[in-house]
């Protein structure tokens, strides 16, 4: 029963940081993406799940950690970066 609620949430955080990541525009999407995303999710998945247990469950969050972390990302700008820099300065001002 856990097996069958583990995978949707692994695959629910997995896209929620792909798009957030996207939306912040820190990583670039090309085709290259897409199959990475597909040997994922159509041909590690199912295999884990034959593998099942805490075993297959291991194996398909490492894989996904490995397939997010794979994925083309940007390098900031240094502006990117200044505005960050500033945005925590600020965050720390308010705090305090």
């Amino acid at each position: 029963m856990v097996d069958l609620a583990f995978y949707p949430a692994v695959a629910l955080i997995y896209f929620f940081g792909v798009l957030q990541a996207n939306k912040d525009g820190r990583v670039d999407l090309p085709d290259s993406a897409s199959v990475n995303v597909f040997c994922l999710f159509v041909l590690i998945q199912p295999l884990c799940l034959i593998i099942g247990g805490y075993t297959g469950m291991a194996t398909y969050l490492i894989s996904a950690y490995v397939s997010y972390s794979v994925l083309p990302w940007k390098k900031p700008s240094a502006d990117q970066q200044e505005d960050t820099e500033k945005k925590k300065k600020k965050k720390k001002t308010k705090t305090n």
